[in-house]
């Protein structure tokens, strides 16, 4: 089990089960339970706050929280970086998180051209039910901007937070490292500390 984290604020989501009967609305037309799906097959998830949309007004003070902006770019990154996601987990499902309206993601997804889905939590059940990191305007909750790894029915890998929208993409592909590549990174990593003690 391996975790990228910066900020604590998502620390207990790692390991943690997903919840079932949580049927989220997907621009393919049918509805997606994660729990169950993650039992049959690794899905990569890409939680966003929302794009903008010709079908509602952006609220006034989007500009002015932290992290809000950039889903366009966030979401526009992933798809190059698909291939080799897929070469290193070929039945990984990709999909795109947030609590945006399903009709506003179903514009987007048409518009952006994305070739993955995209998942509604409009009712914000999986939000409340995992207790993910978030913020609130206008009475609406949104989620902080990360990347989750699922697989047998609950989180293995996360990657949060993502300050840098368009960097999500090369990003997701740190969290399919086997663990020897991660272990040879650690080591990398604790000959250079060494080196540098030595050198001081």
């Amino acid at each position: 089990m391996t975790v990228e984290i910066e900020d604590r604020a998502a620390f207990h989501l790692l390991g943690h089960p997903l919840p079932a009967l949580i049927d989220l609305a997907s621009t393919s037309g049918t509805t997606v339970d994660l729990f169950t799906l993650s039992l049959r097959q690794p899905i990569m998830l890409f939680l966003y706050p929302s794009t903008a949309s010709p079908l509602r007004p952006t609220p006034a003070a989007w500009s002015t929280i932290p992290g809000a902006t950039g889903c366009t770019p966030h979401l526009t990154s992933i798809p190059p970086h698909i291939p080799r996601l897929l070469v290193k987990q070929p039945s990984l499902a990709i999909f795109g998180l947030s609590t945006q309206a399903h009709v506003e993601q179903v514009e987007a997804k048409q518009r952006l051209n994305l070739p993955f889905g995209l998942l509604s939590d409009e009712k914000e059940e999986l939000l409340q039910a995992l207790e993910i990191p978030s913020f609130e305007l206008e009475g609406k909750r949104y989620f902080r901007r990360m990347t989750l790894l699922l697989q047998g029915g609950q989180i293995t890998r996360l990657d949060y937070p993502i300050h840098v929208p368009q960097e999500a993409g090369s990003r997701a592909e740190g969290l399919l490292r086997t663990e020897q590549e991660l272990m040879d990174e650690v080591e990398a990593r604790d000959a250079a500390a060494a080196a540098s003690q030595t050198q001081a």
